[in-house]
């Protein structure tokens, strides 16, 4: 007797769970609102900015859509950065990115890492580049080293080299010893 009320219990909870045949199916197809007008697999995206090559752009994966007009990149995303003279400044990695086609923003999310090649390395969960302005920014918690210092903030606006940088809310302590000559 206990067997069959448990029994008829899971089957009214089974019965009230269940969606009817292909509900679920059409729920699925309603929440893919867009869908991709190209994708690619390890695609490279060269970005060019003043007749020269500033950014060369790849992922595992890309989806171009119309849209808004946008590429979204998705696992192992890397942009190399370029220097006015064509040589390799830095290399930005992410887990995923996304380019607006409009306002040529590039938006890095996930494992942001960017490494200068003078030795500066930079790490956030969102980073922005403007290629307009030639800048990459955030107002996320940053971590930036250098061979000698590790220092910390909130916020963080550079040229894409590492060169020229200003974080907004600095924290973190030095150890080293001023030279008051």
């Amino acid at each position: 007797m206990v067997n069959r009320s448990i029994f008829s219990v899971l089957l009214l909870i089974l019965m009230v769970n269940c969606d009817p045949v292909g509900k679920s199916l059409d729920h699925a197809k309603a929440s893919e609102t867009r869908v991709p007008a190209q994708e690619s697999w390890n695609p490279r995206i060269l970005i060019n900015s003043d007749e020269r090559e500033t950014v060369q752009a790849q992922a595992d994966y890309s989806a171009q859509y119309d849209d808004p007009r946008e590429i979204v990149l998705i696992g192992k995303v890397q942009l190399d950065f370029f220097d006015e003279t064509g040589g390799h400044a830095s290399l930005m990695t992410a887990d995923t990115g996304r380019i607006d086609d409009q306002t040529h923003l590039f938006t890095a999310r996930g494992n942001v890492i960017v490494r200068s090649d003078s030795g500066m390395t930079l790490a956030t969960n969102i980073l922005f580049w403007n290629e307009s302005k030639a800048l990459i920014y955030t107002d996320q918690p940053i971590t930036m080293t250098s061979p000698t210092d590790t220092l910390y903030g909130i916020g963080f606006e550079s040229d894409a080299n590492l060169d020229n940088w200003v974080i907004t809310k600095p924290t973190g302590v030095t150890y080293r010893e001023l030279n008051h000559e």
